[in-house]
Parts: structure tokens; C-alpha cells; sequence
């Protein structure tokens, strides 16, 4: 006896895979389990990739533009810290500039230990000016004016 190409279980199961994917793809762009698991990720970090991340958070930036094959941003992609724009991957891509992009929901993990994981106030200007020295010629943060001030004023 033929059986069916297409059957109530096969449909269920293609159900199962397209709801996962849809449900990794949602929780890759809005870094919720990146975000979740900030603490174990933050302590594992190379220095390098902490103080690119610090930089960021500092300057209040939620983004950078840099090359797409620079490696130390390639890796920050890779473990979910920062993402490529849609349409963006670094093949064949020697020479393009693009924006590397921090999760909403890892900026708010972020800023929500902003006091914990980053230096206080009165070290940020000096961190800030070394991390330009360090990182100025590879990337550059842009600030996002769809962030709130993480410390608004109280009018």
C-alpha cells in the first residue's frame, strides 16, 4: 500500500520545526537568552571582547559600524553579544563596512547592571579615551536615540 507524501504526523512535525525556527530566530534578534545568561557569558569573556562591550555601554551605544571581517567583532557575532544587520554576512566581504548591532534585550541586561559590571562615573571619560585609542581605527560606536537614557532626568 502507497503511502502519502503528506500526513497528519508529517504536518505536525513541520509545525514543531517551523515554530522552533521562528522561535530561535525571535530570541537570536532580541537576545533574550544571551541576555538571561549575561552573568556566566560576561564572567567567560576574553578581555578584549569585554572592553569592546564596555566601550559600547559607556558611550551609551547600542551599535557600531566596523569592518565585516574584523575578527574581533566577527566573535562578538558568533556568541550572540552583537548581529549583523539582515542581509549581512561576512562572505566574500573583504572590504565592506557595516553595522554591528546590540540585542534589546542584552542593552537592558546591560544597563540593568550597568552599577555591577562597569566602572563607576568618575573612571568612564578616562576608559572611554583609551578604549578610542585602542579600538578608534577598528570601530566606531553610534549612539541610538531609540534608547532611553538609562538615568533619566527627574523633572
Amino acid at each position: 500500500m502507497d503511502k502519502p507524501l503528506w500526513d497528519a504526523q508529517r504536518h505536525n512535525a513541520y509545525v514543531r520545526q517551523r515554530d522552533a525556527a521562528i522561535e530561535r530566530r525571535v530570541d537570536e534578534r532580541e537576545g533574550t537568552s544571551v541576555a538571561r545568561d549575561i552573568d556566566a557569558i560576561w564572567a567567560d569573556l576574553p578581555a578584549d571582547e569585554r572592553q569592546v562591550l564596555e566601550y559600547l555601554v559607556l558611550c551609551r551605544a547600542r551599535a557600531c559600524v566596523g569592518n565585516c571581517n574584523d575578527p574581533l567583532l566577527v566573535r562578538l557575532v558568533e556568541k550572540g553579544l552583537l548581529g549583523w544587520p539582515p542581509g549581512v554576512r561576512p562572505v566574500l566581504s573583504d572590504d565592506l563596512v557595516t553595522v554591528f548591532r546590540m540585542a534589546p534585550a542584552l542593552w537592558a541586561a546591560f544597563d540593568a547592571r550597568r552599577g555591577d559590571m562597569f566602572p563607576p562615573d568618575r573612571d568612564q571619560a578616562r576608559l572611554i579615551e583609551a578604549a578610542v585609542k585602542q579600538f578608534g581605527e577598528r570601530f566606531t560606536p553610534i549612539a541610538s536615540i531609540d534608547v532611553p537614557d538609562p538615568k533619566p532626568s527627574e523633572a
